[in-house]
């Protein structure tokens, strides 16, 4: 049988999919508030998809072995890896864990005389998105006394709403992914650097062989022992802290007075990744990082500040608003680009017969317009009940979707595993409008949505694209991919959700350790009463900056598109800002942009097609002994613990 006709959804892909997704929202919450180890969810490749999914591949390839007629199928693999991702972009800092804290806060122990959340917040507040029961709530933070139930009741009508509203946002952010696939995969040929190591697993071994081509190579192996070696020999200093340690961090460091530090930090998979994106992409993040702490020191050195710094803006708030500037033109060139394209599925979508190239879609063109314009009315219709008015719905909601589709973008053509945009959506609202625009009730509404529109370390959209990326290798599961895809993101949400409570029922999520169930989960409300207490109009520097970015981004744009010889990438300025996590992960890109170049202008194209393999295992190594970190920490660490992935 072809590997063409083996491309078809089945129900066993479907099982272990729909079971890769519950150990991994069950383990995600479970590895971050009570073992303390590395974060499963976090980034764009979440260690527990390529951890799990791995030990999945080598499994079938003993089961091929043994018995060949029971193995998956590549199709079916590419399935579940799908479904791992997709499931992974929900859990922790996606999504699910910080509804959970960010819901349950406004009414809690929280609200005190000294923060005043009772008198600004609670006359807005609206009910039937958080929970009020104040016993049900002390349980939630201390845990449940002994012979309790867990009040399942004060959380079942707020949850029923949110989970209504983020599947609708989960559809149309896919919707747009599917609107934008074919103008990203086939006419830009964006490099998806993130899905080469799926793409080599499920990779079949061909006849006569038992290991597919990748785990056949040398250097693969000389690569995934590095990283190994690494880890494991600094994991003995777990059980013998004395134990002289390999180190990869060498902390902080910073090119003179008031310029921001950069870490000395060497991220393997980093390393790996940004070798497999285009040369000039990988010098746009390492070489705009470097422009803005240039900038930035500069500006200290001047005494320039704009008051007000809010939580969430990268770098300076100059900064971070000139990136948002350049990201609001990335996303409109993004539009522009596929206009062609936006008007052929519109138009496609009230013709009366389909358009050719629709049977090539995730979505039919009208399926796909309707379904983008009723979850954008339930997501207006919501944001409307919550208090915003239709003005600041518009400007916000506006905001959300430029940071989604840059970020995705971002990804997609740079190969990050870690990144956030420079600010947020309220942000953006509340200085761009001013509070009289916002009101105190738009103001209260828009610390509640901190709950899903926050960092941006993980979220649907992202996962949706590679997904979709994966369909190129397997079109006739495209139009399935869709409802694989929304019903991952709907699993997750209801698994991670439902179990990050009961978490915090059985052990008290005031003993949760890290940001989100601790400032993170009040963070939004204290933003929100700074602006109460502090009227102002729209924000003219801010603004200015943003417009100084904006500029910048089309300048370069320009540049890009009409001078072949132009050498500067402009996808870096958005968000290669010298502040954490880039700051963070800095020499990691640049030494993966130093090595392809060293190793294409020494042995050419041919050296390349080699060396890949090398930074493959790198990658595949780095991600193997990370998991075997959490495997020590879960038999002999557990509430201790040593994260390795994440930042």
């Amino acid at each position: 049988m072809d590997a063409k006709s083996r491309e078809r959804l089945t129900l066993r892909s479907l099982a272990v999919g729909t079971a890769m997704v519950v150990l991994i929202n069950v383990g995600a919450p479970y590895s971050l508030y009570h073992l303390h180890s590395s974060d499963w969810a976090i980034g764009y490749l979440p260690l527990s998809v390529v951890f799990f999914f791995f030990v999945l591949v080598v499994a079938n390839l003993v089961l091929r072995r043994l018995a060949p007629i029971a193995a998956l199928a590549r199709s079916e693999l590419m399935v579940i890896f799908v479904m791992a991702l997709v499931g992974a972009s929900i859990p922790t800092w996606g999504t699910a864990s910080y509804l959970v804290s960010l819901i349950a806060a406004p009414f809690s122990h929280q609200a005190t005389p000294e923060n005043q959340w009772a008198e600004y917040l609670h006359p807005h507040l609206k009910e039937w998105l958080a929970p009020n029961d104040e016993t049900a709530l002390r349980w939630f933070y201390l845990g449940l006394p002994k012979g309790e139930a867990v009040p399942w009741h004060a959380w079942a009508g707020p949850l029923a709403w949110w989970t209504a509203f983020l599947f609708a946002l989960f559809v149309l952010c896919h919707c747009t992914v599917v609107a934008f696939r074919r103008q990203w995969a086939q006419h830009e040929r964006l490099s998806f650097a993130l899905m080469e190591v799926p793409l080599h697993m499920v990779e079949e071994p061909g006849p006569g062989r038992c290991l597919p081509p990748f785990l056949r190579q040398r250097l693969f192996w000389v690569g995934f022992a590095l990283p190994v070696f690494i880890v494991l020999w600094n994991a003995v200093s777990y059980f013998d802290p004395p134990f002289p340690t390999i180190p990869t961090n060498w902390g902080m460091a910073t090119v003179g007075a008031g310029f921001p530090p950069f870490a000395l930090h060497v991220n393997f998979a980093l390393i790996g990744f940004t070798f497999f994106i285009h040369r000039e992409v990988a010098f746009s993040i390492w070489f705009f990082v470097v422009l803005s702490m240039v900038e930035e020191g500069i500006l200290n050195r001047l005494g320039y500040t704009i008051p007000d710094r809010e939580c969430y803006t990268l770098g300076m708030p100059a900064i971070g608003w000139q990136s948002f500037g350049a990201m609001c033109v990335l996303v409109g060139t993004i539009a522009w680009m596929a206009r062609r394209h936006l008007a052929a599925i519109v138009k496609g979508a009230f013709a009366r017969k389909p358009a050719p190239e629709e049977a090539d879609e995730m979505m039919s063109y009208r399926a796909l317009v309707v379904s983008a314009l009723l979850s954008l009315a339930f997501i207006v219709f919501f944001l409307r009940r919550s208090g915003l008015s239709y003005p600041v719905v518009g400007v916000f909601f506006a905001a959300v979707m430029v940071l989604y589709l840059g970020v995705t973008r971002i990804v997609m053509e740079g190969g990050l595993l870690f990144v956030r945009g420079p600010l947020i959506a309220q942000t953006f609202t509340n200085f761009a409008l001013g509070t009289e625009a916002v009101g105190h009730a738009g103001a209260t509404s828009l610390g509640l949505h901190y709950s899903w529109a926050h960092e941006l370390k993980g979220f649907f959209m992202a996962a949706s694209a590679h997904g979709a990326r994966l369909t190129e290798a397997a079109p006739r599961l495209r139009r399935k991919m869709t409802w694989v895809i929304l019903y991952a993101g709907l699993l997750a949400l209801v698994v991670s959700t439902l179990f990050t409570v009961w978490m915090a029922y059985r052990w008290g999520a005031i003993r949760f350790e890290g940001w989100i169930f601790g400032r993170g989960s009040s963070i939004g409300y204290d933003e929100v009463l700074r602006h109460m207490r502090n009227p102002h109009g729209p924000d003219a520097p801010r603004l200015t900056w943003l417009g100084i970015g904006a500029a910048a981004m089309a300048l370069l744009t320009l540049l890009r598109y009409r001078f072949a010889w132009w050498p500067i990438h402009p996808i870096g300025l958005p968000v290669a800002i010298c502040s954490y996590p880039i700051n963070f992960f800095v020499l990691s890109f640049f030494l993966g942009w130093a090595s392809k170049a060293l190793i294409i202008s020494i042995g050419g194209v041919r050296a390349y097609a080699r060396a890949k393999f090398f930074f493959l295992g790198i990658i595949l190594g780095f991600f193997t002994a990370c998991g075997a970190s959490f495997l020590i920490d879960l038999i002999w660490f557990p509430g201790q613990g040593h994260p390795l992935y994440g930042y």
